[in-house]
């Protein structure tokens, strides 16, 4: 059976809690190879002086900084021949340094009212404003692929972005 083609890399983006992780492990686990980058994992990375992305200031830069080394990453991935999912809370100035990035991600928004963020959030580390907030950010966000309603079961849901994802075109490797 011949490999399946190398897509290029995809950019899942929506509020917290609205199931970005979930369904980037479910589209991963379909493929023959590929990567799952939890961009706050790579936030993470920064262990000294760090700070919430949501936080004025510093954390917008690390932020951005997390979102230009995703990117790269991204782009490594798929030089080597290997798929790749992001997973991010993309906000403002944050798009842009995805909409730019040599990865040229494919940008699939979660969206999903606030009432069932809020509720599957209960155990999050979110305060009840500060996921308002974010998810008000989120949903303002447009510069985006394509949409997807998350309110669906998750089965639904990864049938849905698997579709979009499939249609958005190949990327060749380099290495």
């Amino acid at each position: 059976m011949p490999p399946l083609p190398l897509r290029r890399p995809l950019l899942l983006s929506g509020p917290p809690s609205v199931g970005l992780t979930s369904v980037a492990g479910a589209l991963v686990a379909a493929r023959e190879l590929c990567a799952a980058v939890d961009v706050a994992d790579v936030r993470g990375l920064v262990r000294s002086g760090a700070v919430q992305p949501w936080r004025p200031g510093a954390g917008e830069d690390l932020h951005r900084l997390a979102a230009v080394q995703a990117g790269l990453l991204a782009a490594s991935f798929t030089a080597a021949g290997v798929e790749v999912v992001l997973c991010d809370v993309v906000r403002g100035q944050v798009g842009e340094v995805y909409r730019t990035s040599t990865a040229a991600p494919f940008v699939v928004a979660l969206r999903a009212p606030l009432e069932v963020v809020r509720a599957r959030a209960a155990a999050s580390p979110l305060t009840g404003p500060e996921l308002e907030a974010l998810h008000a950010e989120n949903a303002a966000v447009r510069e985006v692929d394509a949409e997807v309603d998350a309110t669906a079961a998750l089965p639904a849901v990864v049938a849905a972005v698997e579709r979009l994802w499939a249609a958005a075109g190949t990327a060749t490797p380099t290495a």
